[in-house]
């Protein structure tokens, strides 16, 4: 069995593997990171921890949208980077069997490890390790790497 962590986001139902995921904090802004990629919200410090803030909204094509402050950040080991997700609503853990979700070669993109279909829908399965695509993972490293330099302090 998979142990999950589903959320929503933007009206998607998605779902992380509970490995990756370290917390959820609330939602807060975060502090600009230039040259980060259009995915990237910015940096907060989570528990003296620099975490990217990523939209996952903007990952399923959406328009970008202000932060809420009844959102929550999932914190999770994300394509080797320690990132938040923003999200509208975590759903909970559950167990899946693996051999119950359909292909994510089956019309999903590649950061789709499969889809699990629930009673109100299908949900996404993240392949934690894909979810953020090479070019944006340079963008990123090198961003970084320029905000340790520069003496950027991402908030608490």
């Amino acid at each position: 069995m998979m142990r999950l962590i589903e959320f929503e986001c933007r009206g998607q139902r998605l779902a992380l593997p509970l490995a990756c995921v370290r917390r959820a904090v609330p939602c807060a802004e975060p502090a600009p990171l230039p040259g980060a990629g259009a995915i990237v919200l910015g940096v907060l410090n989570v528990a003296g921890e620099m975490v990217v803030v990523v939209d996952v909204g903007r990952r399923l094509g959406l328009a970008p949208a202000p932060l809420d402050p009844a959102q929550q950040i999932l914190v999770a080991e994300l394509s080797g980077f320690l990132a938040g997700i923003v999200v509208d609503r975590i759903h909970g853990v559950t167990e899946r069997d693996p051999a119950q979700l359909f292909p994510g070669e089956v019309g999903a993109a590649p950061y789709v490890a499969g889809m699990v279909r629930l009673e109100d829908g299908l949900c996404l399965v993240v392949e934690p390790g894909r979810f953020l695509f090479a070019d944006e993972c340079a963008s990123l490293s090198g961003a970084l790497a320029g905000a340790a330099h520069g003496g950027i302090h991402a908030p608490a």
